[in-house]
């Protein structure tokens, strides 16, 4: 009966602070894109992996007990899922890295908006929950913001093709919040982020390995590139994913998913204030309508 007792106050107490962690996340996300822009002229792999693998050495360290153990005990299914979700989460960096090097940065992070609506078309293809009224309005809403956006390629940095790779990215995304919330439960969100960016880390190392074998030139890495690898696994890697992977464990995919609309709001203030990376009207326009769409979207979401 007390243990009961205790796992209920625990349930209730993670759903209590939830909303405090997906506001944490949206700060901390607001910085992924220009930090990445800011890592110039670094291979956006290099970026990619590097971030994972520092935020999984740094969870790791931070609890090595909690990992040896669940390393002895988990079965090998759980395990795998694990890993699976690290491949997932490597190939969402992967694309939204790439992307971002490809297109402008109002462009990449307003596309970023685009992930509830991703969580919502993911949980109905997967597992059949059909969207509400609201989601399916939100969904709709965001996509035409998509559409609008995209009219603005061409213009300055700004690349269809980068766009295309953000949206690549952006599914993942769906599919990776649909995973981490049915297989972090049995952990702490520390030891399952380490288990998934070590996994994450790998998936990248072998990737660059085969670029490298192709002749790609990854190039030498500058001291302000190996900075923004370091920020970025500090805040949006180890900060903003372990705190959505918290949040995660107790409330529905589509409202985790709200972190995005912050971050594109957040990401496109730093973007301009330190990088002059300045949005063009149909950037500006399209980031409203698939802000305005994705809040829709969560707000008209299931609960649970």
């Amino acid at each position: 009966m007390e243990q009961g007792t205790t796992t209920s106050v625990d349930a209730g107490a993670w759903a209590r602070r939830a909303p405090m962690f997906l506001v944490v996340a949206s700060l901390a996300f607001a910085a992924s894109g220009p930090l990445a822009r800011f890592g110039r002229p670094a291979h956006p792999l290099v970026l990619a992996a590097g971030r994972v693998a520092i935020a999984a050495a740094v969870l790791a360290a931070i609890e090595r007990r909690a990992a040896r153990l669940a390393l002895r005990t988990l079965p090998a299914r759980a395990l795998l899922a694990m890993a699976a979700s690290g491949v997932v989460l490597g190939a969402h960096f992967a694309l939204f890295q790439w992307g971002l090097d490809r297109t402008s940065l109002p462009a990449a992070v307003s596309l970023v908006s685009l992930e509830p609506a991703s969580v919502v078309l993911v949980a109905w293809a997967v597992h059949d929950l059909r969207p509400t009224r609201g989601e399916t309005v939100g969904v709709s809403l965001a996509t035409l913001g998509g559409f609008v956006l995209t009219r603005g390629s061409g213009t300055g940095e700004h690349r269809l093709a980068g766009d295309l790779l953000v949206v690549g990215a952006v599914v993942l995304y769906g599919v990776y919040v649909s995973m981490a919330r049915a297989f972090s439960r049995p952990l702490g969100a520390r030891v399952y982020a380490a288990f998934v960016y070590a996994s994450a880390a790998i998936a990248l190392a072998l990737a660059l390995a085969v670029l490298s074998a192709r002749g790609a030139p990854l190039g030498a890495l500058p001291p302000h590139s190996a900075f923004a690898i370091v920020a970025l696994a500090l805040l949006p890697t180890i900060v903003g994913h372990t705190s959505v992977q918290a949040a995660a464990r107790a409330l529905s995919p589509s409202i985790v998913a709200l972190v995005s609309p912050g971050e594109t709001l957040g990401a496109i203030a730093i973007g301009v204030a330190a990088l002059g990376a300045v949005p063009t009207r149909a950037e500006a326009l399209g980031a409203l309508v698939i802000a305005a769409g994705a809040t829709v979207a969560v707000l008209s979401s299931r609960r649970g």
